[in-house]
């Protein structure tokens, strides 16, 4: 594993790591469906963390090296062979750095609660793999939930 600044221990792999001619490294990860990142993201609202996550492990596992962020490749018809560049510039720490606390206090708080994004258009429970435990009403039972508690989440949903 390797420990990101913030404290936040990752352990996995990357798809690929490249070089540049001008001794830059960018860490790609593949994606075989259809295209969920945006063009200019960082984090995409908390919901694509792989690209900025990986060149913070770059830089970690690589400190003489200079990772310049990640890329989402879509390597497939369906994802129409995408390519989505990631910045590792300090918006992207910003939103890594948020997340680290907003999940961080969250457990210190013991408020760990299903806060699904109710926009249909979002990735929410559409592809989320706990849909058996939460069920198919999570979106109107948090709209009763302390929206006050629930705003960190927010505020890293509003992040791009």
């Amino acid at each position: 594993f390797v420990e990101i600044e913030g404290g936040l221990k990752l352990r996995g792999s990357i798809d690929v790591v490249e070089k540049n001619g001008h001794g830059e490294l960018r860490a790609t990860d593949y994606k075989t469906g259809k295209v969920r990142g945006k063009v200019g993201m960082r984090i995409g609202g908390g919901e694509t963390l792989q690209p900025v996550l990986y060149a913070l492990a770059l830089e970690k596992l690589l400190p003489a090296e200079k990772p310049i962020g990640g890329r989402l490749y879509y390597c497939t018809a369906a994802g129409a062979y995408t390519e989505i560049d990631v910045p590792l510039d300090a918006e992207a720490r910003e939103g890594v750095q948020a997340i680290i606390k907003t999940v961080n206090d969250a457990f210190a708080n013991g408020f760990l609660p299903a806060a699904p994004n109710p926009d249909p258009k979002k990735y929410g429970c559409d592809y989320c793999d706990f849909l058996p435990i939460c069920g198919p009403y999570e979106v109107q039972r948090t709209k009763k939930k302390n929206q006050k508690e629930l705003g960190p989440l927010f505020q890293i949903r509003g992040r791009r």
